[in-house]
This record gives structure tokens, C-alpha cells and sequence, in this order.
């Protein structure tokens, strides 16, 4: 049984959310971040997350829960590496996506430089006729060579 399925959160009485955190810890009125544990009565700053690190008995962040079962904290280290995983993963195809759009942005700009450059060229030609035909309209006002 996955600790999602084993420590049911919906519908927790006081819980800001289903995360299974609000299983062990009680949000402090006005204390922005800051859960009491129901296992042992630290309160804990730095939110959810950090929370579970100390159910997990993660270190470096957070003091150990000295009340914690081993199933539970167990449980609560799976979930912690889960969520870790799932957020690398995003990470990943999120890197990947941007990666395609400049792939894709770099064609693109390949395709408006041509569209410049035959935008310039047809300029330039039209540029070209008008002078010829004042040129010939000249001609012909003056009488062209004839004149000469």
C-alpha cells in the first residue's frame, strides 16, 4: 500500500491542502510557514516540505521527530523521493521544451533572413525599373538621340 493510500488526507479537518504531510503536522495560526507535529509538539519552520524532512528524519534541514515509527518514516522518505523525482523530471522536459523552441526559433530566424534578403533584392529591382523608365521617359521628352 502506497503512504498516499495508507495515511488518507482528503478532507483533514485544518489542512490547507491533500498533501500527506497534514497527516502528522497542524498549521499554526499566523505563523506563516511554521507546522506543529502531533507526534512530538515541535513546531517546525519552513513549511510543508521541510515538515516531512522531519517526519523523515532527512538531515541537514530539520531536527528528527523522536516519536516517529520506522513504517511511518519509512513512508515519508518514499514520498519526499518521489516528489523529488517527479520535480527532476519536470525539470527535465521543461529544459527539453525550451530547448526545441530555440532549435525551432534558430529555423526561423534562417527563414526571415531569406524572406530579408529576397524582400531587399525585389526593392532593389523595382528601384531599378522606375529609374530605367525615367530614363526613357527623359529620352523621349528630349527627343533621345536625335537631338544630339
Amino acid at each position: 500500500m502506497s503512504p498516499r493510500e495508507e495515511f488518507p488526507t482528503k478532507g483533514l479537518e485544518g489542512a490547507p491542502s491533500n498533501d500527506i504531510g497534514w497527516h502528522f503536522g497542524t498549521l499554526v495560526p499566523n505563523a506563516r510557514g511554521s507546522i506543529v507535529c502531533k507526534l512530538c509538539g515541535k513546531v517546525v519552520k519552513g513549511g510543508i516540505t521541510r515538515f516531512k524532512e522531519h517526519i523523515a528524519h532527512k538531515t541537514g534541514n530539520v531536527a528528527p521527530c523522536p516519536n516517529v515509527t520506522g513504517v511511518i518514516r519509512e513512508s515519508m522518505m518514499n514520498v519526499l523521493k518521489e516528489s523529488n523525482t517527479k520535480k527532476i523530471d519536470k525539470k527535465r522536459r521543461k529544459d527539453e521544451f525550451l530547448s526545441q523552441l530555440t532549435e525551432e526559433e534558430d529555423e526561423h530566424e534562417g527563414f526571415i533572413d531569406e524572406v530579408s534578403a529576397i524582400r531587399q533584392a525585389t526593392r532593389e529591382s523595382i528601384q531599378s525599373q522606375h529609374e530605367w523608365h525615367r530614363r526613357e521617359e527623359f529620352r523621349r521628352s528630349t527627343g533621345g538621340w536625335d537631338n544630339i
